[in-house]
């Protein structure tokens, strides 16, 4: 079992997501586990404040260092009462390392524990990277609103690689998503007056024509 923990002031956003579908059903299995840690409830005031304004000035607001230690190092604590554990602590930003499925694989096969923490504002204070060596990751080029979007994408990316979480269906749509495009029924679509057809290659059953009209379609990304 590999298990995630998640620290972040807004769990409710991401639990429905992490309970559903294959990551539910992967809870259940016992394959993963998901648990959450909000630093509010160790922000040490009766505020539950858990942001100050940046040095040197700057728009919004940073997240202080003293309540995502706290949660760490209660974490941290948890995870040293298991046998052999291993950790990878992780925070996001744009600049940081890009998240892929190589990336996932190393996870899956490394670590026992994965602790994922979801800055909010405009980041969080840099001595918690100091403190807490880890890894900065990124899931693309673009700045999002808080770290739970890229928690839940490594939780699932890293899910996948498990093995027993896919069935075999599923296992088989991981394959094929090389190819950009796919197609469904009816094989001919009218829309508007005009006929959009099904190519022919994916109409014959010859798998050697369809994997090799799919590796075309990838070099083209669909287009």
């Amino acid at each position: 079992m590999i298990r995630f923990h998640v620290v972040t002031i807004f769990p409710e956003a991401v639990r429905p997501y992490m309970d559903a579908s294959i990551l539910g059903r992967a809870q259940e299995s016992k394959h993963i586990a998901v648990s959450y840690y909000d630093p509010r409830e160790l922000a040490g005031n009766k505020w539950g404040k858990v942001d100050d304004r940046p040095y040197a000035g700057g728009p919004g607001m940073v997240m202080t260092a003293e309540p995502l230690l706290r949660t760490l190092e209660k974490i941290a604590k948890s995870i040293a009462k298991k046998k052999n554990s291993k950790i990878k602590v992780m925070h996001f930003a744009p600049s940081g390392k890009q998240f892929t499925n190589e990336y996932a694989k190393g996870l899956v096969k490394k670590y026992t524990d994965i602790i994922l923490i979801a800055g909010r504002y405009e980041g969080i204070d840099a001595r918690v990277h100091k403190i807490f060596k880890g890894d900065i990751v990124s899931v693309g080029p673009f700045v999002l609103t808080g770290g739970e979007v890229p928690a839940m994408v490594v939780v699932d990316a890293c899910a996948r690689q498990i093995e027993g979480v896919l069935g075999k269906l599923e296992s088989l749509e991981e394959e094929r998503t090389a190819s950009p495009e796919m197609y469904t029924r009816p094989e001919v679509l009218e829309w508007k007056g005009k006929k959009y057809r099904v190519p022919k290659v994916l109409l014959g059953g010859d798998h050697k024509k369809i994997e090799e009209w799919r590796a075309k379609a990838q070099g083209k990304g669909g287009k």
